[in-house]
Protein backbone atom coordinates (compact mmCIF):
# COMPACT_ATOMS: atom_id res chain seq x y z
CA UNK A 1 0.00 0.00 0.00
CA UNK A 2 1.74 3.59 -1.12
CA UNK A 3 0.28 5.73 1.62
CA UNK A 4 3.48 7.92 1.92
CA UNK A 5 3.36 11.25 1.13
CA UNK A 6 3.11 12.19 -2.80
CA UNK A 7 2.45 16.08 -3.39
CA UNK A 8 -0.59 16.68 -5.45
CA UNK A 9 -0.43 19.45 -8.18
CA UNK A 10 -4.38 20.04 -7.83
CA UNK A 11 -4.35 23.00 -5.40
CA UNK A 12 -7.29 24.88 -6.32
CA UNK A 13 -9.61 23.79 -3.87
CA UNK A 14 -7.25 23.85 -1.07
CA UNK A 15 -7.88 26.49 1.91
CA UNK A 16 -4.39 28.68 2.48
CA UNK A 17 -3.70 29.60 5.77
CA UNK A 18 -0.60 32.32 6.24
CA UNK A 19 1.73 32.04 8.87
CA UNK A 20 1.10 34.87 10.37
CA UNK A 21 -2.53 34.30 11.07
CA UNK A 22 -1.54 30.66 12.08
CA UNK A 23 1.00 31.67 14.66
CA UNK A 24 -2.13 33.05 16.64
CA UNK A 25 -3.56 29.71 16.89
CA UNK A 26 -2.86 27.08 19.75
CA UNK A 27 0.74 26.45 18.56
CA UNK A 28 1.71 30.14 18.84
CA UNK A 29 3.69 29.13 22.34
CA UNK A 30 5.06 26.03 21.14
CA UNK A 31 8.17 26.39 22.44
CA UNK A 32 7.24 26.74 25.89
CA UNK A 33 4.98 24.30 26.04
CA UNK A 34 5.68 21.81 28.65
CA UNK A 35 5.79 18.18 27.44
CA UNK A 36 3.78 15.41 28.36
CA UNK A 37 4.78 12.54 30.43
CA UNK A 38 2.88 10.15 28.87
CA UNK A 39 4.02 8.82 25.84
CA UNK A 40 2.81 5.25 24.50
CA UNK A 41 4.43 3.91 21.32
CA UNK A 42 2.32 1.37 19.61
CA UNK A 43 4.06 -1.45 17.11
CA UNK A 44 1.55 -1.82 14.54
CA UNK A 45 2.62 -5.82 14.73
CA UNK A 46 1.33 -5.56 18.53
CA UNK A 47 -2.44 -6.53 19.10
CA UNK A 48 -3.89 -4.35 21.96
CA UNK A 49 -7.08 -3.61 22.98
CA UNK A 50 -7.28 0.27 23.33
CA UNK A 51 -10.92 0.06 24.89
CA UNK A 52 -12.10 3.12 23.19
CA UNK A 53 -12.36 3.84 19.00
CA UNK A 54 -10.16 6.93 18.40
CA UNK A 55 -9.75 9.28 15.76
CA UNK A 56 -6.61 8.44 13.43
CA UNK A 57 -3.80 10.40 10.79
CA UNK A 58 -1.14 8.62 9.06
CA UNK A 59 1.72 9.93 7.72
CA UNK A 60 5.54 10.24 8.01
CA UNK A 61 5.42 14.12 9.45
CA UNK A 62 8.84 14.75 9.15
CA UNK A 63 9.76 17.81 11.12
CA UNK A 64 6.22 18.11 12.42
CA UNK A 65 6.33 21.20 10.49
CA UNK A 66 3.03 23.82 11.03
CA UNK A 67 1.32 22.42 8.37
CA UNK A 68 1.50 18.47 10.41
CA UNK A 69 0.77 20.98 13.66
CA UNK A 70 -2.24 22.72 11.88
CA UNK A 71 -3.72 18.54 10.69
CA UNK A 72 -3.01 17.60 14.58
CA UNK A 73 -4.85 20.50 15.91
CA UNK A 74 -7.65 19.60 13.56
CA UNK A 75 -7.66 15.82 14.47
CA UNK A 76 -7.79 16.92 18.19
CA UNK A 77 -10.60 18.77 17.61
CA UNK A 78 -12.47 15.58 15.79
CA UNK A 79 -11.38 14.06 19.35
CA UNK A 80 -13.20 16.15 21.48
CA UNK A 81 -16.16 15.99 19.30
CA UNK A 82 -16.54 12.34 19.18
CA UNK A 83 -15.45 12.33 23.00
CA UNK A 84 -12.21 9.93 22.01
CA UNK A 85 -8.24 9.90 21.72
CA UNK A 86 -6.09 11.12 18.85
CA UNK A 87 -3.67 8.51 17.28
CA UNK A 88 -0.89 9.27 14.43
CA UNK A 89 -0.10 6.17 12.71
CA UNK A 90 3.71 6.94 11.45
CA UNK A 91 6.49 4.34 10.35
CA UNK A 92 10.08 3.49 11.74
CA UNK A 93 11.55 4.32 8.57
CA UNK A 94 11.07 6.85 5.29
CA UNK A 95 9.21 4.93 2.88
CA UNK A 96 11.57 5.78 0.53
CA UNK A 97 14.15 3.88 2.07
CA UNK A 98 12.67 0.61 0.92
CA UNK A 99 10.68 1.33 -2.07
CA UNK A 100 13.93 2.83 -3.50
CA UNK A 101 16.74 1.48 -1.73
CA UNK A 102 19.24 2.44 -4.63
CA UNK A 103 18.75 6.07 -2.24
CA UNK A 104 19.47 4.68 0.73
CA UNK A 105 22.48 6.73 1.17
CA UNK A 106 20.94 9.92 -0.20
CA UNK A 107 17.91 10.07 1.69
CA UNK A 108 18.17 13.03 4.92
CA UNK A 109 15.00 13.57 7.23
CA UNK A 110 14.46 16.43 9.47
CA UNK A 111 14.12 14.00 12.48
CA UNK A 112 15.14 11.20 14.24
CA UNK A 113 12.57 8.77 14.96
CA UNK A 114 13.36 10.07 18.99
CA UNK A 115 12.83 13.56 17.70
CA UNK A 116 9.89 12.87 15.71
CA UNK A 117 7.73 11.21 18.37
CA UNK A 118 8.63 13.83 21.28
CA UNK A 119 7.90 16.55 19.27
CA UNK A 120 4.32 15.04 18.51
CA UNK A 121 3.84 14.45 22.51
CA UNK A 122 4.72 17.64 22.79
CA UNK A 123 1.98 18.59 20.69
CA UNK A 124 -0.72 16.71 22.55
CA UNK A 125 -0.19 13.07 21.13
CA UNK A 126 0.26 10.46 23.44
CA UNK A 127 -0.42 7.33 21.31
CA UNK A 128 2.12 6.69 18.10
CA UNK A 129 1.32 3.81 16.41
CA UNK A 130 4.64 2.71 14.75
CA UNK A 131 4.38 0.57 11.41
CA UNK A 132 7.45 -1.13 10.33
CA UNK A 133 7.63 -0.53 6.88
CA UNK A 134 8.58 -3.26 4.29
CA UNK A 135 8.63 -4.12 0.67
CA UNK A 136 5.30 -6.53 1.62
CA UNK A 137 3.74 -3.64 3.56
CA UNK A 138 3.99 -1.07 0.70
CA UNK A 139 1.73 -3.73 -1.51
CA UNK A 140 -1.25 -3.22 0.94
CA UNK A 141 -3.81 -1.50 -0.80
CA UNK A 142 -5.38 1.44 0.83
CA UNK A 143 -8.42 -0.66 0.96
CA UNK A 144 -6.63 -3.58 2.87
CA UNK A 145 -4.86 -1.25 5.08
CA UNK A 146 -8.31 0.40 6.31
CA UNK A 147 -9.87 -2.67 6.89
CA UNK A 148 -6.89 -4.17 9.24
CA UNK A 149 -6.81 -0.66 11.43
CA UNK A 150 -10.92 -1.56 11.97
CA UNK A 151 -9.80 -4.98 12.39
CA UNK A 152 -6.69 -3.49 14.78
CA UNK A 153 -8.00 -0.43 16.34
CA UNK A 154 -11.96 0.57 15.63
CA UNK A 155 -11.66 3.87 14.76
CA UNK A 156 -14.29 6.47 14.26
CA UNK A 157 -12.53 8.98 11.90
CA UNK A 158 -9.66 8.72 10.04
CA UNK A 159 -7.94 12.29 8.70
CA UNK A 160 -5.60 12.77 5.91
CA UNK A 161 -3.41 16.11 5.28
CA UNK A 162 -4.43 17.82 1.66
CA UNK A 163 -1.29 16.66 0.20
CA UNK A 164 -1.29 12.91 1.08
CA UNK A 165 -2.66 10.70 -1.97
CA UNK A 166 -3.73 8.01 -0.12
CA UNK A 167 -2.34 4.98 -1.80
CA UNK A 168 -2.32 6.39 -5.82
CA UNK A 169 -5.95 7.02 -5.23
CA UNK A 170 -7.29 9.82 -7.15
CA UNK A 171 -9.76 12.10 -6.01
CA UNK A 172 -12.91 10.40 -7.22
CA UNK A 173 -11.42 7.15 -6.00
CA UNK A 174 -10.79 8.84 -2.47
CA UNK A 175 -14.53 9.92 -2.27
CA UNK A 176 -15.82 6.54 -3.34
CA UNK A 177 -13.69 4.47 -0.90
CA UNK A 178 -14.84 7.63 2.00
CA UNK A 179 -18.56 6.68 0.83
CA UNK A 180 -17.90 2.97 0.92
CA UNK A 181 -16.16 3.35 4.54
CA UNK A 182 -18.82 5.28 6.06
CA UNK A 183 -21.22 2.63 5.71
CA UNK A 184 -18.56 0.60 7.92
CA UNK A 185 -18.80 3.26 10.40
CA UNK A 186 -15.54 4.73 9.76
CA UNK A 187 -15.43 8.80 8.44
CA UNK A 188 -12.81 9.16 6.24
CA UNK A 189 -11.70 12.71 5.30
CA UNK A 190 -9.20 14.53 3.81
CA UNK A 191 -8.34 18.43 4.66
CA UNK A 192 -8.16 21.40 2.68
CA UNK A 193 -6.21 23.45 4.98
CA UNK A 194 -2.86 24.42 3.24
CA UNK A 195 0.02 26.32 5.48
CA UNK A 196 1.65 29.41 3.88
CA UNK A 197 4.81 31.42 4.46
CA UNK A 198 6.63 33.81 2.47
CA UNK A 199 4.85 32.23 -1.01
CA UNK A 200 6.24 28.84 -0.21
CA UNK A 201 3.84 26.07 0.42
CA UNK A 202 5.18 24.48 3.74
CA UNK A 203 6.70 21.24 3.19
CA UNK A 204 9.75 18.82 4.64
CA UNK A 205 10.77 19.24 1.00
CA UNK A 206 10.57 23.28 1.37
CA UNK A 207 12.61 23.25 5.00
CA UNK A 208 14.93 20.91 3.62
CA UNK A 209 15.91 23.46 1.32
CA UNK A 210 15.70 25.98 3.60
CA UNK A 211 18.34 24.23 5.42
CA UNK A 212 20.69 23.43 2.26
CA UNK A 213 20.82 26.93 1.66
CA UNK A 214 21.58 27.96 5.28
CA UNK A 215 18.12 29.56 5.72
CA UNK A 216 17.70 28.95 9.37
CA UNK A 217 14.84 31.51 9.90
CA UNK A 218 12.97 30.37 7.26
CA UNK A 219 13.31 26.50 8.58
CA UNK A 220 12.53 27.49 11.94
CA UNK A 221 9.51 29.43 11.41
CA UNK A 222 7.96 26.88 9.34
CA UNK A 223 9.71 24.30 12.10
CA UNK A 224 7.80 26.73 14.46
CA UNK A 225 10.88 25.75 16.36
CA UNK A 226 14.27 25.76 16.03
CA UNK A 227 16.03 23.14 13.93
CA UNK A 228 17.34 20.50 16.43
CA UNK A 229 20.15 18.11 15.90
CA UNK A 230 20.83 15.67 18.77
CA UNK A 231 23.21 12.81 19.62
CA UNK A 232 25.97 11.22 22.29
CA UNK A 233 28.67 13.50 22.93
CA UNK A 234 32.06 11.36 21.69
CA UNK A 235 35.67 11.91 21.64
CA UNK A 236 37.06 13.44 18.96
CA UNK A 237 40.60 14.70 18.22
CA UNK A 238 40.86 17.33 20.94
CA UNK A 239 41.96 20.10 18.93
CA UNK A 240 39.45 22.47 20.42
CA UNK A 241 40.99 21.92 23.47
CA UNK A 242 44.40 22.44 22.31
CA UNK A 243 43.95 25.99 21.34
CA UNK A 244 41.56 26.53 24.51
CA UNK A 245 37.88 25.89 23.11
CA UNK A 246 36.63 22.36 24.04
CA UNK A 247 33.82 21.29 22.14
CA UNK A 248 31.37 18.13 22.83
CA UNK A 249 31.44 16.36 19.54
CA UNK A 250 27.96 14.54 18.73
CA UNK A 251 27.58 11.67 17.15
CA UNK A 252 24.82 12.11 14.55
CA UNK A 253 22.24 9.49 13.02
CA UNK A 254 23.38 8.32 9.29
CA UNK A 255 19.68 9.88 7.67
CA UNK A 256 19.70 13.09 9.91
CA UNK A 257 20.14 15.94 7.74
CA UNK A 258 22.89 18.67 8.38
CA UNK A 259 22.38 22.25 7.13
CA UNK A 260 24.56 24.00 4.81
CA UNK A 261 28.37 23.67 6.55
CA UNK A 262 29.62 26.28 8.20
CA UNK A 263 29.21 27.91 11.60
CA UNK A 264 25.76 28.55 13.54
CA UNK A 265 24.77 30.42 17.05
CA UNK A 266 22.96 27.95 18.82
CA UNK A 267 21.41 26.69 22.24
CA UNK A 268 23.03 23.18 24.09
CA UNK A 269 20.49 21.72 25.81
CA UNK A 270 21.41 19.15 28.20
CA UNK A 271 19.33 17.09 30.76
CA UNK A 272 16.79 20.03 30.50
CA UNK A 273 18.57 22.82 31.07
CA UNK A 274 20.15 25.26 27.67
CA UNK A 275 23.41 26.90 27.22
CA UNK A 276 24.18 29.31 25.11
CA UNK A 277 26.89 28.43 22.10
CA UNK A 278 28.11 28.12 18.84
CA UNK A 279 28.56 24.82 16.66
CA UNK A 280 30.85 23.95 13.84
CA UNK A 281 28.93 21.74 11.55
CA UNK A 282 31.17 20.05 8.27
CA UNK A 283 34.15 18.88 7.43
CA UNK A 284 36.58 21.46 9.15
CA UNK A 285 38.73 22.46 6.59
CA UNK A 286 41.73 22.99 8.75
CA UNK A 287 41.87 20.02 10.11
CA UNK A 288 43.54 17.35 7.16
CA UNK A 289 41.13 13.96 6.23
CA UNK A 290 38.81 15.49 8.68
CA UNK A 291 35.42 13.77 8.19
CA UNK A 292 31.82 15.65 8.45
CA UNK A 293 31.45 16.56 12.06
CA UNK A 294 29.08 18.52 14.35
CA UNK A 295 30.73 20.00 17.05
CA UNK A 296 29.36 22.51 19.58
CA UNK A 297 30.94 25.14 22.08
CA UNK A 298 28.95 25.54 24.79
CA UNK A 299 29.71 29.16 26.67
CA UNK A 300 30.34 29.43 30.16
CA UNK A 301 30.22 25.47 30.51
CA UNK A 302 33.44 22.95 31.86
CA UNK A 303 31.14 20.00 32.70
CA UNK A 304 32.10 16.12 31.65
CA UNK A 305 28.97 15.20 28.85
CA UNK A 306 31.27 12.66 27.15
CA UNK A 307 28.57 9.49 26.48
CA UNK A 308 25.55 12.04 27.45
CA UNK A 309 22.76 13.13 25.04
CA UNK A 310 22.42 16.62 24.11
CA UNK A 311 20.21 18.34 21.76
CA UNK A 312 21.47 21.75 19.77
CA UNK A 313 19.02 23.85 18.53
CA UNK A 314 20.54 25.91 15.29
CA UNK A 315 19.34 29.67 16.15
CA UNK A 316 21.13 31.89 13.01
CA UNK A 317 23.50 31.24 10.10
CA UNK A 318 26.88 33.05 11.44
CA UNK A 319 29.40 31.61 8.41
CA UNK A 320 30.35 29.15 6.04
CA UNK A 321 33.43 26.87 6.65
CA UNK A 322 37.26 28.57 6.12
CA UNK A 323 40.52 26.87 5.95
CA UNK A 324 43.40 28.42 7.90
CA UNK A 325 46.82 28.63 7.25
CA UNK A 326 47.53 27.48 11.03
CA UNK A 327 45.65 27.02 14.17
CA UNK A 328 46.55 30.47 15.33
CA UNK A 329 44.56 31.85 12.86
CA UNK A 330 42.01 29.44 13.41
CA UNK A 331 41.67 30.76 16.95
CA UNK A 332 41.19 34.23 16.21
CA UNK A 333 38.24 33.84 13.97
CA UNK A 334 36.43 31.60 17.02
CA UNK A 335 37.29 34.32 19.20
CA UNK A 336 35.66 36.84 16.87
CA UNK A 337 32.89 34.22 16.55
CA UNK A 338 32.45 34.21 20.09
CA UNK A 339 31.95 38.12 20.52
CA UNK A 340 29.12 38.11 17.95
CA UNK A 341 27.58 34.81 19.72
CA UNK A 342 27.99 37.23 23.31
CA UNK A 343 26.70 40.18 21.10
CA UNK A 344 23.48 37.97 19.80
CA UNK A 345 22.34 36.35 22.89
CA UNK A 346 22.72 39.98 24.92
CA UNK A 347 20.42 41.50 22.15
CA UNK A 348 17.98 38.33 21.56
CA UNK A 349 17.76 36.73 25.20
Amino acid sequence: MRIYIISLRKRKKNKKIYLKAFKQSIFSNFANQIKLQILNIIPFDETIDLGYSPVMTVGMFDGVHIGHQKLLSNLKEKAEKYNTKPIVITFDKHPQLVIKPELFDKIRLLQTNEERFNKLNSLGIENIIVIHFTKEFAKLSAQEFLDLLIKKYSPQYFLLGYDNHFGSKTSEEFNKIALDYKEKGLILERTNDCIIHKNIEVSSTQIRKALAKGEIDLANSMLNEEYIISGEVVHGNKIGKTIGFPTANVKVEKHKLLPLFGVYLCKVEDKEKDYQGIVNIGLRPTIIDSPITVEAYILDFDKNIYGQKIKIKLKEFLREEIKFDSLDKLKYQINLDMEKAHHYFRENE
